[in-house]
């Protein structure tokens, strides 16, 4: 589509030149007044020319659609999301999200980036460009997420981050996860920080239940939002600091209910909306923005209010100036939907042109435009099963044991258990029922051997779950009842070139295969559905019952969540303090 000059808009609003589009008699959701109201839309070539009360003027249009009974609203904006999570290429995830609603993503590559570096980064950019969905990049400035805590493929500091700044459709820094590094001053995370506000452009935040003090000096810094949040009253702490909320639903976990109702309680409230990580089984079944806004409705929020958090709020905080609503001059992202309250996209307009019509793409996306690049991404060293087994300090008897468990929230603590040694060797069952050796083993081509500790909590009752998806490093990480099978998994995705494997018995009992980054697929949406569904049902059949299923364990290694996490180099690592937890105290 041609862009429209500013001339040309003038001329169709005053009715001197044909419209190319008129939507006629929808029911226009206004984000700025959070009114509902019948009104005409003109659109000429890539905007919107005029917004009135429905049979106002008689329009002159090239095309003209009857929107009776349907509502009007802009195209959702997702705030903050990982493409990587829906392990799709950025035009395979275009392809899925559309029919959903989302028009303009902003995304964090910082999972690619944490295994190739600027070559991953780069790739995410430029096979991102010129697709019907609204790309743009926030740089990460999670490579690794906390220096020193474990290792990745790649290293991203200040100057980095400041030459990646320049690039095409670059409009801030992603979220700033070490956010201890930041507190206490860091040089290496202050200037990436610096170099996002010098180039005047939005910081992202990643601080879960950080409050008082620390939340200050945070937000000080020079941190504009945060999406990691855990409960209503850090909610309302951070909206009152000037943190603009970006509230999510994502596969692996849903906070909204801990959160909004408190935050309900001010008198004015306006926050944005994300997804931040959705597999794609997930997104078929339940929905991307959609699906966000909707739990937003089922909060008491109407469904007007909850649009323009999920349209206008987030584009206007990242200088988006022409995007998130349906008025003069704004760029033609719009959504026609059968149900209001239920948020049924029918109809997607992207840049003046429909590309979902009845909830089905109407353009052709190519999957394959570009060579991803890095090849084979999984490098491992030489390994045995003993590898994957800690070494006690005693042959026989009884041990105190630092574990790390698993909650239903996604987050962890630190539970110091007696275990009995049998041989030299840990008993898992005499720990819990579900006990499982967790191994952190590096992929990227680093010397050391596998950070090891123990797991419960995950629920797993047979065999083994590998992945290469570990947030945020993504080196290879396996949990297992027995090191043979969890030797077998990590063979399967060394074979593979990556992906997620569950084992039992030796044998593969379900596996996807990742092989760009050792995170994507270059399969659609659709098809990587079946697969990450099947495997899902393997999940359950392990026992695992977390929300995120086959990924229930991918961010175990994230080194920036509460209260422990698994690392490469530590073995079990306290967040707080970024140091080691010996195994056995």
């Amino acid at each position: 589509m041609t862009s429209t000059t500013r001339t040309d808009l003038i001329e169709a609003a005053m009715g001197d030149r044909p419209l190319d589009l008129a939507i006629l008699n929808a029911s226009l959701v206004n984000v700025f007044t959070c009114e509902v109201y019948a009104a005409d839309i003109g659109v000429l070539g890539d905007r919107i020319a005029l917004a009135t009360p429905a049979g106002t003027y008689d329009l002159e249009a090239a095309s003209k659609v009857d929107a009776t009974g349907l509502w009007a609203a802009p195209g959702f904006v997702d705030t903050h999301l990982h493409i990587e999570s829906t392990m799709v290429t950025p035009p395979a995830y275009a392809a899925g999200v559309l029919p959903r609603g989302t028009t303009t993503s902003i995304i964090d590559p910082h999972e690619i980036g944490n295994v190739l570096g600027k070559e991953g980064v780069r790739y995410m950019i430029d096979s991102s460009e010129g697709l019907p969905l609204s790309v743009f990049v926030c740089i990460p400035s999670c490579v690794p997420a906390v220096e020193g805590a474990e290792t990745a493929g790649a290293y991203f500091g200040p100057e980095d981050v400041a030459e990646m700044m320049t690039w095409p459709r670059v409009i801030g820094v992603a979220e700033v996860m070490d956010f201890q590094g930041v507190i206490h001053r860091d040089p290496r995370m202050l200037g990436i920080v610096q170099a996002g506000l010098e180039a005047d452009m939005v910081v992202q935040g990643h601080s879960p239940l950080l409050k008082g003090r620390e939340a200050n000096a945070y937000t000080a810094a020079g941190i504009h939002n945060d999406h990691e949040l855990r409960d209503g009253a850090e909610g309302l702490e951070k909206l009152r600091l000037g943190l603009l909320p970006l509230l999510k639903v994502s596969s692996h976990g849903n906070h909204v209910p801990n959160i909004l109702p408190q935050m309900l309680e001010a008198r004015h409230v306006d926050i944005a909306l994300c997804t931040d990580d959705i597999e794609p089984a997930d997104l078929l079944e339940n929905g991307h923005m959609d699906r966000v806004v909707r739990e937003m409705v089922s909060h008491g929020v109407e469904p007007a209010r909850a649009i323009r958090w999920a349209t206008w709020i987030g584009a206007q905080h990242y200088g988006l100036r022409d995007r998130g609503a349906i008025a003069p001059g704004y760029r033609a992202d719009f959504v026609l939907l059968d149900s209001l309250e239920d948020v049924s996209v029918r109809d997607v307009y992207a840049d003046g042109e429909r590309v979902v019509a009845a909830g089905k793409m109407t353009v052709e996306i190519p999957l394959d435009t570009m060579e991803p690049p890095g090849g084979n991404t999984v490098h491992l060293n030489p390994l045995t099963a003993r590898d994957l087994e800690p070494r006690t300090p005693i042959e026989n008897g009884s041990v105190q044991v630092n574990t790390m468990h698993l909650l239903p929230s996604r987050l962890t603590e630190l539970r110091t258990v007696a275990a009995k040694v049998r041989d030299g060797r840990l008993i898992l069952s005499s720990i819990a029922e579900d006990a499982c050796f967790l191994a952190v083993i590096p992929r990227h081509g680093q010397a050391h051997g596998p950070g090891l500790s123990i797991l419960t909590g995950l629920e797993l009752n047979q065999g083994a779950i590998a992945t290469t998806v570990a947030h945020d490093s993504h080196n290879l990480m396996v949990a297992g009842r027995n090191t043979e099978d969890m030797l077998a998994a990590v063979q399967a995705l060394e074979a593979s070139h990556g992906g997620i494997a569950f084992t039992s018995d030796g044998e593969i009992i379900g596996q996807v295969d990742l092989p760009i980054a050792g995170l994507m697929s270059g399969k659609s949406v659709a098809d990587l559905a079946v697969d990450m569904a099947e495997l899902n049902d393997v999940a359950v059949e392990f026992g695992i019952t977390h929300r995120a299923k086959a990924l229930a364990t991918t961010g175990l290694a994230l080194t920036v969540i509460p209260a422990v996490s698994a690392s490469d180099t530590a073995g079990l690592l306290d967040i707080a303090s970024q140091e080691a937890i010996p195994m056995f105290p």
